[in-house]
C-alpha cells in the first residue's frame, strides 16, 4: 500500500462501504471472512479517494429506487384490498336491496288488516248500519287518508250526491289529500285500486255522475254507483270478503276472453236487448260481415227473412245503430258552434 495515502481517510471510506453492504445484504448472508476482508481492503486500496463519492451516489440512487418500488407495491396492495372491500360492500348492499321487504313491495294477496279500517269522518254514516256491515268486522282508524281502507291494494272514498251538490269542492280536496296514497307513510303505488263509492240520494243524478266520472278518469279512480246506503255497505263488505282471492274474483268476473273475429262480433251484438248468440250466428251467415249487418239493420233491409229475428229484435238493432251515441246531447248545437 503506498505511503502517501491517508490511512484515516481510507479507513473511514472502508467503514462507510461496509455499513452500506450490511444494509443491503440479506439478513442471513454469512459475514465475510478475514481473507475476504483483506482482499476487499487491497481492492479498495487500489481505488482512488476521488472515485468514492460516485459509488456513494450510485448506492443512494439504488436505495431510492428500492424504496420507491416498495412504496408502489404497498400502495397497489392497499388499493387491491380497498377494491375487494368496496366490491364486497357493493355485493352486500345489492344482496340487502334484493331481499323482499314488505313495506316496499305491495303484493296482491296480502291482508294488512283483519278488519275494514274506517276513517273518523265516517262516524254516523248510515252505510255502517247496513246488515252486511254488521256482519263484517270494522274499526275506526285516524291514520288513513281514504274513507274505507280494505288493504294495501284497495281503498275507497265515499261520496253522497246530496253532499256533493252542497259542497262540490269536497271531492277535489279529498283526492288532493290522498296524493296517490291512503296512509301518510306509504308511497304511491300504481297497482293500488282506488274506488269512489257514490250513493245516489237525489233526483236526476245524471249530470253529477257524468262530472264525477270525468274526475275519476283524470285522477285514476274507479267509480262505483250505489242506489242506497245499504247497497254501498254491501260493496264494502264484498270488497273485504274477497280481498284474499283477488285473482279468482277477476277471472270469475271477466271469464275467458276470446279475440277471434266471430267471438268479438258475438260479444258486441249480444249486448243489444233480446239478441242472443244464435241470432248473431244467423246474421253472420246471411250478411257475411259486421258492416253489412249494421247497414241492413239501420235501413231495415232484408233482415226480417232471417230465422229467429222478429220485429222486436229488429227494432232493437236499428235503435242501437241509429240512435245518438250520447243521450241528452244536442248534436245540432255542436254543428252550429263549429
Amino acid at each position: 500500500m503506498p505511503d502517501d495515502i491517508d490511512q484515516s481517510s481510507f479507513a473511514s471510506i472502508l467503514e462507510g462501504v461496509r455499513k452500506m453492504r450490511e444494509s443491503y445484504d440479506a439478513p442471513n448472508q454469512p459475514t465475510a471472512t478475514n481473507s475476504s476482508k483483506s482482499g476487499v481492503s487491497e481492492q479498495q486500496g487500489s481505488i482512488r479517494p476521488s472515485e468514492q463519492p460516485q459509488v456513494t451516489k450510485e448506492v443512494q440512487s439504488q436505495q431510492q429506487e428500492a424504496s420507491t418500488a416498495q412504496s408502489r407495491a404497498e400502495t397497489s396492495s392497499s388499493e387491491g384490498r380497498n377494491t375487494l372491500n368496496t366490491t364486497g360492500q357493493i355485493q352486500k348492499n345489492r344482496h340487502r336491496t334484493n331481499r323482499p321487504v314488505g313495506s316496499r313491495r305491495i303484493r296482491d294477496n296480502v291482508q294488512t288488516y283483519t278488519a275494514v279500517q274506517v276513517a273518523n269522518s265516517q262516524k254516523g254514516n248510515p252505510l255502517l248500519e247496513s246488515p252486511s256491515m254488521k256482519l263484517t268486522s270494522w274499526a275506526y282508524n285516524s291514520q288513513i287518508l281514504s274513507d274505507y281502507y280494505i288493504n294495501a291494494t284497495l281503498q275507497v272514498l265515499f261520496l253522497s250526491l246530496k253532499y256533493h251538490k252542497l259542497r262540490p269542492e269536497y271531492v277535489w280536496r279529498r283526492i288532493e289529500k290522498m296524493k296517490g296514497s291512503s296512509i301518510v307513510e306509504e308511497s304511491q303505488n300504481d297497482e293500488v285500486l282506488r274506488v269512489l263509492l257514490v250513493v245516489v240520494d237525489i233526483d236526476s243524478p245524471q249530470d253529477s255522475i257524468r262530472s264525477l266520472s270525468s274526475i275519476c278518469m283524470r285522477h285514476d279512480l274507479s267509480i262505483v254507483v250505489a242506489w242506497s246506503f245499504e247497497e254501498a255497505g254491501n260493496y264494502i263488505a264484498y270488497f273485504k270478503s274477497n280481498e284474499m282471492a283477488r285473482s279468482k274474483v277477476d277471472s270469475s268476473i271477466q271469464g275467458l276472453k276470446k279475440e277471434d273475429y266471430n267471438s268479438t262480433i258475438v260479444s258486441s251484438l249480444t249486448t243489444v236487448r233480446a239478441v242472443n248468440k244464435t241470432d248473431v250466428a244467423n246474421l253472420l251467415a246471411n250478411c257475411k260481415s259486421f258492416k253489412r249487418i249494421v247497414t241492413q239493420a239501420s235501413e231495415n233491409d232484408g233482415l226480417a227473412q232471417i230465422q229467429g229475428l222478429g220485429e222486436r229484435k229488429l227494432l232493437n238493432l236499428r235503435a242501437a245503430f241509429t240512435e245518438p251515441f250520447i243521450f241528452n246531447k244536442d248534436y245540432d248545437k255542436d254543428k252550429t258552434d263549429v
